[in-house]
């Protein structure tokens, strides 16, 4: 038979298995407490590596695609594309400065039409702080509304991230990105990985951007900005080498210096924009009137140079020289009006004027006043080592 003695140390034991049972449960709980938030970590970690594995690939992708863009706003175009592709954002705008110190849309990435175009005609203010590259933008649901509302209603972008274009201290663009919704886990709130994806891209922009300028620097430097021809600088070293191909395969190369007759007459008669447009259909007929391989430059207002790259014999100047004197006296429509001029053509030829390009230039440029002192529009050889010379 039972003593009290047995049924109280059974209700302490069933007591001790209680409040095992409930420490079990509560460590329990806070394992899976721990759990739970090692998993929610886990897959911010995922989450961070992947939109830093996202913008790595988009940058590589720029790097590629980029390099085939010849234009500022075919630069601006694909970048739009793909950061809305690769950072799952809804929509991209690039903005241009002003004179006035406003901005203004000149890409629109992601939005409907009615949406572009009063986009497109409006004048967008900006706050200063979006103009700071070492600290890009960042507006989520987390801000309250009235943070740069202004901008986010112009571009009617609730959420975005901005960071600008910076070449020598100056902002020659705004990159701004971003979405019209936070919905996990698809559309889920920017972070500073997009942040850090987002500069990534605007300091490779200032990088394409100076190369354009270096390419533009390098083309004013090389061509005759009316007319698209090779400049005065151009055109004698490719005459120099022209001339060593022609010492080392042994064969004739020949220099065309071409005046025109009666252009003076043409700028006081219609005007310099007249006597602009005469000069480009100039170049356009000196162009057609020889081959591909040879050279044509305009080394001074009326002047222009010829350089055949490669011929038989000296008398193979003679007719491209004819070809250019019938073809510049044919009458030009020039806003209306009916102009006309003439070409006086000096033609030195290697090595028998000379062999080097200063030789050649001042043998034809000799020539070139011979013609001149007689009658004009005509072409007329170089005097030779022995003094004959050629003429039409």
């Amino acid at each position: 038979m039972k003593t009290q003695n047995d049924h109280d140390l059974r209700d302490q034991e069933i007591e001790a298995l209680r409040r095992e049972v409930a420490y079990l449960r509560k460590n329990s709980e806070q394992t899976a407490g721990r759990l739970l938030l090692a998993d929610t970590q886990a897959i911010a970690i995922r989450h961070e590596l992947e939109q830093k594995r996202r913008g790595f690939r988009l940058m590589a992708d720029l790097a590629v695609s980029l390099g085939r863009e010849t234009d500022y706003e075919s630069v601006f175009v694909s970048v739009s594309r793909r950061i809305n592709a690769a950072l799952s954002m809804q929509r991209t705008a690039v903005l241009a400065p002003d004179p006035d110190g406003g901005f203004s849309a000149v890409v629109l990435q992601g939005y409907p039409p009615h949406e572009q175009k009063v986009i497109l005609e409006c004048r967008i203010e900006i706050d200063p702080e979006m103009l700071d590259p070492t600290h890009p933008v960042l507006v989520t649901g987390a801000d309250p509304d009235e943070r740069l509302a202004s901008v986010r209603k112009a571009l009617a972008l609730p959420y975005l991230i901005s960071s600008p274009v910076m070449l020598h201290d100056n902002v020659v663009a705004l990159l701004v990105t971003g979405r019209l919704v936070e919905e996990r886990p698809y559309l889920p709130r920017l972070g500073e990985s997009d942040v850090e994806t987002v500069q990534m891209v605007s300091v490779y922009l200032a990088v394409m951007f100076t190369g354009f300028r270096l390419r533009h620097a390098e083309i004013l430097a090389s061509y005759d900005p009316l007319t698209q021809l090779f400049n005065l600088r151009s055109t004698t070293e490719s005459l120099r080498h022209t001339l060593e191909y022609a010492q080392q395969g042994g064969y004739h190369a020949a220099l065309l210096f071409i005046d025109l007759d009666g252009f003076k007459d043409v700028n006081d008669t219609h005007g310099h924009a007249a006597g602009d447009m005469v000069l480009r259909i100039v170049s356009e007929r000196l162009v057609n009137c020889v081959r591909e391989s040879d050279i044509v430059g305009r080394i001074g207002g009326d002047e222009f140079v010829v350089v055949l790259t490669h011929i038989s014999q000296p008398e193979d100047a003679a007719g491209i020289a004819g070809k250019i004197v019938d073809s510049l006296s044919r009458p030009m429509d020039v806003q209306g009006a009916r102009c006309q001029v003439g070409a006086s053509v000096g033609i030195a030829v290697y090595p028998e004027h000379g062999e080097d390009e200063s030789a050649l230039l001042h043998a034809a440029d000799d020539a070139m006043y011979a013609v001149k002192n007689n009658g004009k529009n005509a072409y007329r050889y170089a005097i030779t080592a022995k003094g004959t010379e050629k003429g039409s």
